[in-house]
């Protein structure tokens, strides 16, 4: 009877230090995960399409580090057309972070609407707990030109609504497109749309571009109704670049298969020269030599 009740005793305490060990376990799993800080920024691309940029980063031993291969899941919050307070979360699709902890998801165009409520979630992640970010833009549009006025060329831009109403006070950037970033078009670093919702800056003159083509991005940044929206333009008003590049050409510094002829010839006329005098030599000595029997 006593071998019994020490049995289950050992069983009992087995079971309970078993059970501690599992949820113990689990709940310092949940508690060693790491926090992460979400930033995320709506764009939109004039004629092209409409995109969220995701980063996300952690406070390491050494500052601030990038959230590598982060899942996130990103809704849209449908609102009721028959009653405004009944809302529903449609999953949009999900998106992972690179190297820089950074990431990019395409709007589906057709949850774009006029308001747009979308909310960016870390859900069961093994690394990191869990969180969200949300983002309200209002879908508006913008339309850019080139015009010359007095022989000066300017852009032209308007920002306006869906419903082709005007969005005045607005800051908007123009530049040109680079290989390493944007060229600052215009006297100012930014242009105040008017009561029309548009802006006119002038083109300096001389900017440089292959067969004189150009390309002029206006830019609303991260505005707190808006998000960021982009338009670009393409014209040939530049000055062309002239191709003074030698690489096809046959010079000191260019490729081996590009030798200038004079470097084949000449050496190889020495060469040619000198084996001539040493074969010339060998023959006369052989002369002597024979001679001499």
């Amino acid at each position: 009877m006593m071998k019994l009740v020490t049995f289950r005793s050992k069983l009992a305490t087995l079971l309970f230090m078993t059970l501690f060990a599992f949820f113990g376990t689990k709940a310092y799993s949940q508690d060693d995960k790491i926090g992460a800080r979400i930033t995320i920024e709506y764009v939109k691309v004039v004629n092209e399409n409409s995109f969220i940029k995701l980063s996300a980063i952690f406070r390491g031993e050494d500052g601030f580090e990038p959230c590598q291969n982060l899942n996130f899941t990103i809704y849209k919050v449908e609102v009721d057309k028959d009653d405004e307070e009944l809302n529903a979360e449609v999953k949009i699709g999900e998106a992972k972070t690179n190297y820089d902890g950074k990431a990019t998801f395409i709007v589906p165009p057709e949850f774009i609407t006029i308001t747009n409520d979308f909310i960016v979630r870390i859900e069961d992640s093994e690394m990191y707990e869990d969180d969200e970010e949300t983002i309200t833009v209002v879908n508006a549009n913008m339309e850019a030109s080139i015009v010359e006025i007095d022989s000066i060329y300017h852009i032209q831009a308007r920002l306006f609504t869906l419903e082709d109403e005007p969005i005045a006070e607005e800051e908007i950037k123009v530049g040109l497109k680079r290989l390493f970033g944007s060229l600052t078009v215009g006297e100012d670093d930014s242009y105040t749309t008017d009561e029309d919702g548009s802006i006119l800056v002038p083109i300096q003159e001389g900017f440089t571009g292959i067969d004189g083509k150009l390309t002029f991005e206006i830019v609303l940044k991260e505005s707190d109704d808006f998000g960021t929206i982009i338009a670009y333009i393409n014209s040939d008003i530049g000055v062309p670049i002239k191709d003074e590049s030698t690489f096809n050409q046959r010079t000191m510094w260019s490729p081996p298969t590009k030798t200038p002829l004079f470097l084949w010839i000449v050496p190889n006329i020495l060469l040619v020269g000198i084996w001539a005098i040493l074969l010339f030599l060998v023959i006369n000595l052989f002369k002597i030599y024979k001679s001499k029997i």
